[in-house]
């Protein structure tokens, strides 16, 4: 049964000084919020405690709906992607693409296939009352907002700054989050581009006439202020909105603190923070939002008994992986 007091439960997370963050409340009374920070465990952290970051609101222009789902945080050094801490400013886009023509927009349909590319492996056992929340619905209030399972999620890595194994972290974290959600991956390289808060979904000169690549960057804290602080990771999808009315998901962001990943990576134990830093902020690359469940990964606040995606998450990732394709996109 949802609260309908308007008091926060005694179980939500709280903030050092007790009290609860608005985006905990919203998310417990069922409202669609963006993501947040991790939370710092109770106990020492290596890196230190982490504060809630603030949500941002989707803005309409010239008929398009652009959001830019972001967060960030750390989970015991651990962090969370532009989606897991806090939102970055929403990305503009100025026309509607409706025929391809227009510079708000590639040629719908740029590499969509007639069926999609793979399916999430196992089944749903949680309901999304516990086990799972999505960043964002459709106007059903129900629909998660996906990304197309028909289209290869393409993604770019600036490796400048890059920990030792940062390669290697993230394509294993890639390939876990492929095969829970069935979504198809494709690495096209290395990139250039610098982290900024108001990345564009369509960046003809830089990427040709598709919509942008996912950028995942290690990132500094002139690039990134928040990383300076509390933060270890922003991540989370831009998203449109289609001639129909829905949203899709068509491109993200993914910033990574290369300087605490660099003390993580010294120790057996950080490495595994840190591939688990990297899960949560695909988690909300993909659309999972914060829980009120310690035993997933993607709870806000650091668990080392839960490395890994647990129940909850992988029925999100599967949900997330059955959206239908979006030829119009």
């Amino acid at each position: 049964m949802r609260d309908v007091t308007g008091l926060p439960p005694d179980d939500l997370p709280r903030s050092p000084t007790g009290r609860v963050p608005k985006w905990v409340v919203d998310q417990a009374a069922g409202r669609p919020v963006e993501a947040a920070p991790f939370r710092a465990p109770t106990g020492p952290s290596p890196i230190g405690p982490v504060r809630p970051r603030r949500s941002r609101a989707l803005r309409v222009l010239a008929g398009v709906v652009v959001v830019s789902l972001i967060g960030g945080g750390v989970w015991w050094g651990l962090s969370s992607p532009p989606g897991a801490g806090g939102a970055g400013p929403v990305a503009e886009q100025t026309d509607v693409p409706t025929d391809g023509a227009t510079p708000g927009g590639p040629i719908p349909g740029a590499g969509e296939t007639a069926r999609p590319a793979g399916l999430p492996v196992g089944g749903a056992t949680e309901s999304p009352t516990s086990g799972f929340r999505f960043i964002e619905h459709q106007s059903d209030r129900t629909t998660p907002v996906t990304w197309s399972p028909c289209r290869p999620i393409h993604y770019v890595v600036r490796a400048d700054n890059a920990p030792r194994g940062g390669a290697a972290i993230i394509s294993a974290a890639v390939a876990t989050v492929s095969k829970a959600t069935g979504l198809d991956f494709v690495a096209d390289g290395a990139t250039s581009e610098a982290p900024t808060e108001d990345r564009q979904p369509y960046q003809p000169d830089v990427y040709g006439n598709r919509w942008a690549p996912v950028v995942i960057a290690w990132a500094t804290a002139d690039e990134v202020p928040d990383f300076g602080v509390d933060v270890a990771g922003e991540a989370g999808p831009l998203v449109i909105g289609l001639a129909d009315g829905d949203l899709v998901d068509v491109s993200g962001r993914v910033y990574l603190d290369a300087a605490k990943f660099r003390t993580l990576v010294t120790t057996r134990e950080g490495r595994a923070v840190a591939q688990a830093i990297v899960l949560h902020e695909l988690g909300h690359l993909v659309g999972l939002a914060h829980v009120n469940d310690k035993r997933q990964i993607m709870f806000p606040r650091a668990q080392m008994s839960q490395m890994a995606y647990g129940a909850g998450d992988l029925a999100g990732l599967q949900a997330l992986g059955r959206g239908p394709c979006r030829p119009t996109a």
